[in-house]
């Protein structure tokens, strides 16, 4: 019990700090869109890059982690790169006439920083809470809900009101930190496989579970499709929701509020749907958020510039949509062997929410240059309904149970 208790307490710290930077470069725009020579497309192309390089480094970083079991100190090593992307972002402010190589190079870090944590610390609670793993990431991530509600304000706040360069900097002071704290905490955790009770001629043979050729492998095929093209929505809209907010009510102040208000409801939302993917399985919850974000998007933007309609709106798209670390790791963990289980979580995380996410930021940069940012935000609609129509293909609760059953290391 004591493990388990650490294990969840440390990984959600981890979460905390994570999510922390998953909304600070869409703010960062509003800033940035005010220094010489920056438009939008400029600024989307940067998200492309920290998108792209943390969904190509999320899996061989699963395969490691799952090698070596060190899943505690990599967690560490992720928050740390991201204190040094904080850092490098921080530049621009100080030199305005050299914005480019700061930011890609901040991308960068950036990038490798957040390719650690969802892969890792889903296996981690997978393996320390088995069956009830859902219910244990849903604790988990409402604390990345709330580092991600609260951090990236918080840090837009101290910019907007003590300057940008300073509120970079205390970013990148308290992501140390967290690091050093996680490290401690998490260092020495180790994800073991489960060692085999049968004689040893039958240990002899078995071997680790391949994912090519698996039975859950059409499963994992689905699911990435539908996570890639729902993340080129939710990640294209995201980038830009700050900069959209701004324009909309023209006060960084107010589009800050709106973002802090709206982003806490994933705070109640995460374990809400971690219970609900436990008790009725991952399909009927990815399925249930799906539709629902879809839906309470499409109220958004038709609110106008309306406050209390738009914080409700969003608020409750935010509850239903950033619901993915319980409700689709979750759901990885109900299909997929333990020994499977980072590379599964790299290819659903990194290819699916990561890389889609990266096309996304490609694909409103690219409508920017040809209609305005709001048109290109209703444009982006569009691929939210698409992704819908792979949820009739995902496997229900009853079929993961019987080839849970049936599922055997080949």
């Amino acid at each position: 019990m004591r493990d388990r208790l650490r294990a969840l307490s440390f990984t959600s710290l981890a979460h905390f700090a994570n999510d922390g930077t998953a909304l600070l470069y869409p703010i960062l725009i509003t800033f940035y869109e005010s220094l010489p020579g920056v438009n939008y497309a400029y600024l989307g192309s940067i998200a492309i890059v920290y998108n792209l390089i943390s969904g190509t480094l999320s899996t061989p970083i699963g395969r490691y982690a799952d090698r070596t079991g060190k899943y505690g100190s990599l967690l560490s090593v992720g928050i740390a790169l991201l204190g040094i992307a904080s850092i490098i972002m921080a530049m621009p402010f100080l030199y305005r006439t050299n914005i480019l190589p700061f930011l890609l190079l901040g991308a960068v870090f950036m990038g490798a920083g957040q390719s650690f944590y969802h892969p890792l610390g889903a296996t981690v609670l997978r393996n320390s809470y088995g069956a009830d793993a859902p219910k244990a990431m849903g604790i988990n991530g409402s604390f990345g809900s709330l580092g991600r509600a609260v951090m990236p304000t918080t840090v837009g706040f101290i910019m907007l009101f003590f300057g940008e360069f300073t509120g970079l900097m205390l970013y990148s002071a308290y992501s140390f930190i967290m690091a050093l704290i996680l490290y401690l905490g998490l260092g020495e955790v180790r994800v073991r496989k489960q060692e085999s009770k049968a004689p040893e001629p039958a240990k002899a043979k078995i071997k680790p579970v391949k994912l090519l050729g698996s039975s859950f492998m059409p499963f994992l095929y689905i699911l990435t499709i539908s996570v890639f093209i729902r993340s080129l929505f939710l990640s294209g809209t995201s980038t830009f929701i700050p900069a959209f907010l701004s324009s909309e009510y023209d006060s960084k102040a107010i589009a800050l509020t709106i973002l802090l208000i709206s982003y806490l409801m994933p705070v109640i939302g995460q374990p809400f749907f971690g219970v609900l993917t436990t008790r009725r399985g991952g399909k009927f919850t990815v399925v249930v958020t799906n539709i629902l974000s879809v839906a309470f998007f499409g109220f958004f933007l038709i609110s106008g510039v309306n406050i209390i309609f738009t914080i409700l709106s969003f608020g409750f798209f935010t509850f239903f949509a950033y619901s993915g670390f319980p409700v689709l790791l979750g759901y990885v963990g109900q299909v997929v062997p333990k020994d499977a289980l980072g590379r599964s979580n790299s290819i659903v995380w990194g290819v699916g929410q990561t890389i889609g996410g990266a096309l996304g930021a490609a694909v409103v940069s690219v409508f920017t240059i040809f209609v305005s940012l709001n048109t290109a935000i209703d444009y982006m609609f569009i691929f939210s309904i698409v992704a819908l129509a792979f949820l009739p293909f995902l496997p229900s609760k009853k079929l993961v149970d019987d080839r849970n059953a049936g599922v055997t290391p080949s």
